[in-house]
């Protein structure tokens, strides 16, 4: 697995388990910025903005959530 889907893996749980993160992916213009954003701040993962791991993150979150 990727670092990119392993972030997004833990992202997605995170997402199901905490109320504050499921309201910052709603009410944010840029849902998963804001979401890859609050993750990194609680230590689930270390992806940078800009780089090729975070496109591929935000590509694998959207998979997971829209499906």
């Amino acid at each position: 697995m990727s670092t990119a889907s392993v972030a997004a893996a833990k992202i997605y749980v995170a997402l199901d388990n905490n109320v504050a993160l499921f309201e910052t992916f709603v009410s944010s213009n840029e849902p998963y910025r804001a979401l890859i954003d609050a993750t990194r701040a609680l230590n689930l993962h270390s992806i940078e903005d800009g780089s090729e791991d975070y496109e591929q993150c935000v590509d694998c979150l959207e998979v997971l959530i829209c499906n």
